[in-house]
């Protein structure tokens, strides 16, 4: 599904992947922002101090924390450019450009209208 996503995008109309590409950006950038301080929330909570290395802590703790940070990040950066996305389309889909089922694919699945693609 993501390479389909991917694909999709990458075939858009410049006009369309513009827009695309401005609605994801701030997306992301949100969602790292958000993101962010959580990493801090999840350290402490397992004990691990930012002004101490790495390596003084144990493996396993390690692992697990930079888990929970990699999940919490994907977790945050598709939330929020769904999010974005809904938000966005959504005008466009109250317009009358789009109509639910284009609005559903382009938020949740990442797939674009075939008429906003190239060469189809």
């Amino acid at each position: 599904m993501l390479i389909r996503a991917i694909n999709s995008q990458r075939r858009l109309k410049p006009y369309f992947y513009s827009h695309s590409a401005k609605v994801g950006g701030v997306g992301c950038l949100f969602g790292f922002a958000v993101a962010y301080p959580l990493f801090f929330v999840i350290a402490s909570s397992f004990g691990v101090e930012s002004d101490i290395p790495i390596r003084s802590y144990d493996r396993d703790t390690v692992f697990v924390v930079f888990t929970l940070c990699f999940l919490i990040l994907c977790l945050s950066l598709y939330t929020f450019c769904a999010l974005f996305a809904f938000v966005y389309y959504g005008i466009k889909c109250k317009k009358g450009y789009i109509d639910r089922q284009e609005l559903i694919n382009i938020v949740f699945k990442g797939t674009y209208p075939k008429r906003w693609q190239r060469g189809l």
